[in-house]
């Protein structure tokens, strides 16, 4: 089952204490998902982050943070979960899912006026 990943970017506000004890408020606003991978996709890493996560080892994505979108949590197949960003790994095809995804992916950047291909005199 392919789980939906928010790409939405609505900003958001962050509360700190300053080395002082003041409390401040900064606004934020998550980055652009940069990817395609959601939930339940297998994955492999292409680039090593340690002698317990070597390059070449495929690995099952868990999870996508709606504040961190580029930033993949997956697991092993013997239950160890890490951070990863999406840089690092390598997406696999899935087939037919895996197509009519790409075309969401498209449909929902496309122009919804129809001027993709104006062109001009």
């Amino acid at each position: 089952m392919v789980q939906s990943v928010s790409a939405n970017r609505t900003p958001y506000n962050v509360r700190y204490r300053t080395s002082d004890g003041e409390v401040k408020t900064i606004r934020r606003v998550p980055p652009p998902k940069l990817h395609d991978m959601m939930p339940d996709d297998m994955v492999t890493i292409s680039q090593k982050r340690s002698d317990n996560w070597d390059s070449g080892e495929e690995v099952k994505v868990v999870g996508v943070n709606s504040r961190q979108p580029n930033t993949l949590w997956v697991e092993k197949s013997d239950g160890r979960r890490t951070f990863l960003s999406y840089s690092d790994v390598k997406a696999q095809s899935k087939g037919e899912s895996d197509v009519q995804f790409a075309e969401e992916i498209r449909e929902r950047k496309k122009d919804p006026i129809g001027s993709d291909y104006l062109l001009w005199p």
